[in-house]
């Protein structure tokens, strides 16, 4: 019995050993006793697989732009643009943007191009540019005069501080005028000195009478356009009745110098035969530092213009009674507004720019010197001994200061008061009113 139930037994565990491998090769074929996991047969474990770790190339849709899978690019920026705070950022960056691209268009590429236009007539190799002019020429009178020491506001004679200089622009002759803002501004002639910038003759009803009454308070003018041409055609008169002897003398201008000519007295003749082309003033000992409206630099009056970075004895003198423009590639002044080359800027533009180049201590080194023939001179080689000496050996560099200049001449421009330039003509002739500006001893300026 026992070894009866002993066989049935193992029987019975030989068919669940066969049952279990049958069940096993027809239903998972390939796949070795272990986790459960492994025992599965249907697309699950594929899909899972591929999900985890992707066939590069395979699926177009995979990796970052995936639009199913949260954490792509497309679905990121998508989340960004929706935040409040991320429109607001985008926002600002984009005002940002268009902010600099008009401050870059409107104001910082015109101030470039402008800042190398007027620096372009300064470089070198310009044979017909700034040196070209630079040669001075015939002039009939004193080229440079200095005002008077006694008579400069807070200056030795001064101490106190109570002296004034009164600037005024081109009277042409309107003696009524001249009296009525010598009236406004409440002239003294004991404490004020009158200075007139040229043009003091000619156009107006009283020609003679503005010269008197000039002659009298003791004022000092630089020599117009006007007044010149009243010297030179001097020269050729025979006598006071007599018609001039010159090649003009047909145009309408000479025949009213002519005319002007027989009712000036020889006094007259010397006053202006005296006035000097350039007149130069001091830095005010007194004058304040600061000040938005006040002149602490050495000034020049002419009566029309200056050519910057030329001496004053370098100075054309027909220029400086008849400058209008300047063209900004060459320097090469001229007497009209606009020339044919379009290159033409107000004189007291590229003037302006230049002298606030030395107040602010910019080098000028780069600029050419003062004459065609110096830079000639520069261009000759020195040889190999000359160039080793100027390694060790320097010629000192001249310490340029600014200057403000005063003038008059430019009618169409009306009143022109800027940092380094003061344009006082207003056209009082023509229908305008006469300019006048005061200067006192702290070198405070006063329009009227």
């Amino acid at each position: 019995m026992t070894e009866q139930k002993m066989e049935t037994q193992e029987d019975e565990r030989n068919m669940d050993h066969s049952r279990r491998d049958r069940l096993k090769s027809s239903t998972h074929p390939g796949y070795a006793p272990g986790l459960l996991i492994d025992r599965v047969a249907n697309g699950w474990r594929g899909d899972v697989k591929t999900a985890t770790t992707p066939s590069p190339g395979n699926d177009p849709e995979a990796g970052s732009c995936d639009l199913e899978d949260e954490g792509s690019c497309p679905n990121v920026s998508r989340g960004l643009i929706r935040q409040r705070r991320s429109r607001r950022m985008l926002a600002l960056v984009l005002l940002l943007l268009a902010l600099a691209c008009y401050a870059w268009q409107a104001y910082l590429r015109p101030r470039m191009q402008q800042e190398w236009d007027f620096k372009e007539g300064f470089l070198p190799g310009r044979v017909n540019g700034t040196y070209g002019i630079a040669r001075a020429g015939d002039f009939d009178g004193t080229l440079i005069k200095e005002i008077h020491a006694d008579l400069v506001p807070g200056g030795a004679a001064d101490q106190k501080g109570k002296r004034r200089l009164v600037f005024v622009g081109d009277i042409h002759g309107c003696k009524e005028e001249l009296l009525h803002l010598l009236s406004k501004v409440d002239f003294d002639p004991t404490t004020d000195h009158l200075i007139a910038t040229g043009d003091v003759v000619s156009k107006g009803p009283d020609s003679p009478g503005v010269l008197d009454e000039l002659i009298k308070l003791g004022a000092e003018s630089v020599r117009g356009n006007h007044e010149d041409r009243l010297v030179q055609a001097a020269k050729t008169a025979l006598g006071k009745n007599s018609r001039l002897l010159s090649a003009a003398d047909t145009s309408r201008g000479y025949s009213k110098d002519q005319a002007l000519l027989v009712e000036l007295k020889s006094g007259h003749m010397r006053y202006l035969h005296d006035m000097s082309l350039m007149l130069r003033i001091p830095a005010l000992p007194l004058a304040k530092k600061h000040g938005k409206h006040h002149i602490r630099e050495e000034m020049i009056v002419v009566h029309a213009g200056l050519v910057p970075h030329v001496p004053l004895d370098r100075q054309d003198p027909y220029f400086v009674m008849n400058m209008r423009s300047i063209d900004h590639k060459t320097h090469v002044p001229s007497a009209l507004h606009e020339t044919e080359r379009g290159n033409s800027e107000p004189w007291f533009d590229v003037w302006g720019w230049y002298q606030e180049r030395l107040d602010r201590g910019r080098s000028t080194n780069a600029f050419h010197v003062y004459s065609y023939a110096e830079w000639l001179e520069k261009q000759a080689p020195d040889g190999w001994f000359g160039k080793l000496r100027g390694l060790f050996v320097t010629k000192p560099t001249r310490k340029l200061k600014p200057q403000v200049a005063v003038y008059g001449h430019d009618s169409k421009m009306d009143l022109q008061l800027h940092r380094w330039s003061k344009g006082l003509d207003s056209a009082c002739v023509s229908g305008g009113q006469l300019t006048a500006m005061v200067l006192d001893a702290k070198g405070g300026v006063q329009g009227l």
